[in-house]
């Protein structure tokens, strides 16, 4: 596979300032410095709402610009969790902070802006086809913002997942591979500092989805952005960081994945 977000992509350095491009864009890339946003769920409680869905029932805290795993049994209880983080479903009690904002108590236009400064990764929410590949990556782009820098900035993204090419198509035309490529690259678009993925495993053949796994950790090593995939094998957490196993709604294992992180050992130890 060719690498589209290694250390020296020359557009590095305008993504993570998250503004228009700069003169001597083509410059070698300064490391990328953590961005990431914080976020404690304290006692969150969603009940169950359907046969076979575990209620949840979570206290986990993750530090900024960390990538964490999430594997759930039964498998959409993750995915509850992952929705109750974006604002997409409030729990029926506890608290969700995401740098210190209560998610958990936003209504109306600050739930909105809440909601269009993270970026969510799922195929639950696909790309709309009545719209090119660029449309919509600028989807998540206010009116008031669609302006020459946002359209450069499109380009951007869409060059650092490797679909520049596809730029004009429909994405009717478009692979399972290839859309998921618009999929990142549109939750990018806000320059998040906080990501939000289901599993590709579950849409896309293994190859692909190994493709497309591989973009998103890239990026996430070089933009630093939080990072909370939901997966459905253990393997696939040696991606990130960290792994929390849900199990029945609760958390049953929390343990680091690679490199000894001080501050979410200190968090485990205090746990165990």
């Amino acid at each position: 596979m060719v690498s589209y977000l290694g250390s020296t992509h020359p557009w590095h350095d305008e993504l993570v300032a998250s503004g228009a491009p700069s003169a001597g864009g083509n410059s070698p890339p300064s490391p990328a410095t953590t961005s990431g946003a914080a976020l404690t769920l304290s006692g969150v409680v969603c009940r169950r709402d359907s046969p076979g869905r575990a209620a949840l029932s979570v206290s986990l805290e993750v530090p900024p610009g960390q990538s964490i795993a999430l594997l759930s049994a039964p498998a959409r209880t993750a995915t509850d969790l992952l929705d109750v983080v974006a604002g997409l479903r409030r729990p029926s009690s506890g608290q969700v902070l995401v740098d210190d904002i209560g998610v958990h108590k936003l209504h109306g236009l600050e739930l909105d802006r809440y909601r269009s400064r993270r970026g969510l990764l799922s195929m639950r929410y696909p790309l709309l086809k009545s719209l090119s590949v660029t449309e919509n990556v600028l989807a998540p782009t206010p009116a008031s913002r669609a302006d020459p820098a946002m359209s450069d900035r499109a380009a951007q993204l869409l060059a650092l997942v490797g679909a520049a090419q596809n730029a004009a198509e429909p994405v009717e035309t478009l692979s399972e591979e290839q859309q998921w490529r618009i999929l990142i690259a549109r939750a990018l678009m806000p320059s998040p500092r906080l990501v939000l993925a289901e599993d590709p495993a579950r849409s896309l053949d293994p190859e692909s989805a190994i493709t497309i796994l591989d973009l998103l950790t890239e990026a996430h090593a070089m933009l630093g952005f939080t990072l909370m995939l939901t997966i459905g094998r253990v393997g696939t957490a040696s991606r990130c960081q960290r792994l929390v196993s849900l199990v029945d709604g609760a958390v049953a294992e929390d343990v680091l994945m690679g490199s000894d992180d001080g501050w979410t050992r200190g968090r485990i130890d205090r746990i165990g």
